[in-house]
């Protein structure tokens, strides 16, 4: 059998670019439609091209492409949405059963400035299903005017969710792609590119370090980029949330968070919405209100009883340098190598994934110090669905 060969020309992707923008280069240069490339020259005559390349291709298509360009399949599943489970999504398609307690997972079961349990019970799919995190109800087609004038650059993936309002590598808002395409097009002057204002500047550099680096560095402590994620979901569903309703701390929060930002409270929302479901001009309110509140705890000027806060609370404490270490194996070291052994297996399965978060929570007596424990095994990688609540383990006992 011969071996699959290279296609000549397979330029690589460049960083966080879609999958649909860098098969669009690759047709350029072949000179044929998108289509014709991923079925005839891949191949694959009968393969089903879906209208939306970014979403979630089929693996027979990626695989052949990465035998043809070199490309990793790891990779090449990163540059569509598919590729971000379960970090950016639990799921990327979820079940319309599935939608509320999926909601209630990923937003309601965290907090960051309101105590656990207060953020309320607002039902998602009463009127239009909620399509799952940061699926925006409204498409958003955006482009930096800097890396568009770049035929190399190609198109950010997830510039097409509402979790990034800036280019974090040039400091520009994102601005209509089709606007920006079409000035390039034609070569014209057009509007000078407009710098990003903070704090949306500082919500963005947390956000692309984590879909960079795979963590993200805040003011408390580091964390996993998907903790991130969540993190700042939570944190946009507290301040779109009305005051009535909440303790006497948490509408004075909320309100200091709003005149900080400048901007109307609840960015002029009468009835609650989830984020998903809000115009592009609201969520970017949202964000910016959201930014504000990252602010305000870490400057200590607002105190948050969440149980994601301590991540965002600046702590300044002399740290003990330790002893010149042993050349001999401690007994810490093998129980610290056990330990990676046993997250190993968690990774992929289930039951070792559960054995292990009821040996780390058996001390727990707080539902507090029981959600840490279940943090950090995901903030390790352990698929957030191998990783069951209390009520699931049975644990009445936590208070």
């Amino acid at each position: 059998m011969n071996p699959v060969r290279r296609w000549p020309l397979h330029p690589q992707p460049s960083l966080l670019e879609s999958l649909s923008s860098w098969l669009d280069r690759l047709a350029c240069l072949y000179e044929m439609p998108v289509k014709d490339l991923l079925t005839r020259n891949l191949g694959l005559v009968d393969l089903d091209v879906p209208a939306d390349l970014d979403y979630d291709p089929p693996m027979a298509g990626l695989t052949a492409l990465a035998e043809r360009t070199g490309v990793e399949l790891a990779r090449l599943r990163a540059m569509t949405l598919a590729g971000w489970e379960p970090w950016l999504f639990d799921k990327l398609t979820v079940p319309i059963q599935a939608t509320q307690p999926m909601f209630d997972a990923y937003v309601r079961d965290n907090s960051v400035l309101l105590a656990p349990g207060e953020a309320g019970t607002n039902q998602v799919n009463r009127w239009k299903r909620w399509p799952g995190p940061w699926l925006g109800y409204w498409p958003l087609h955006r482009a930096c005017p800097v890396c568009a004038a770049d035929p190399g650059r190609g198109r950010t993936l997830l510039w097409r969710l509402p979790l990034m309002t800036g280019c974090v590598e040039h400091g520009f808002r994102l601005e209509d792609a089709t606007a920006v395409e079409l000035q390039v097009t034609l070569g014209g002057e057009g509007p000078a590119p407009v710098p990003l204002e903070e704090p949306l500047a500082t919500v963005d550099r947390y956000t692309y370090e984590g879909l960079t680096t795979g963590r993200v560095t805040l003011p408390g402590r580091s964390v996993h980029a998907g903790v991130w994620f969540r993190l700042l979901r939570c944190l946009l569903d507290e301040v779109s949330l009305s005051l009535s309703g909440r303790s006497s701390h948490g509408r004075a929060t909320l309100e200091q968070v709003w005149q900080a930002a400048g901007r109307e409270e609840r960015a002029g929302l009468t009835t609650w919405r989830p984020y998903e479901h809000l115009e592009p001009s609201v969520q970017e309110a949202m964000l910016h209100a959201a930014g504000t509140a990252l602010q305000l705890v870490a400057d200590g000027t607002v105190i948050a009883f969440g149980r994601l806060a301590s991540t965002l609370r600046r702590e300044h404490r002399h740290v003990y340098d330790g002893d010149r270490p042993s050349p001999h194996r401690s007994s810490w070291q093998e129980a610290m190598a056990e330990m990676e052994a046993a997250l190993v297996l968690a990774r992929t399965d289930r039951d070792a994934a559960r054995q292990l978060l009821i040996l780390l929570t058996l001390g727990c007596r707080t539902l507090d110090r029981f959600e840490e424990e279940r943090a950090f095994l995901f903030g390790v990688g352990v698929p957030a669905e191998f990783i069951p609540s209390a009520r699931e383990l049975g644990r009445t006992d936590l208070v």
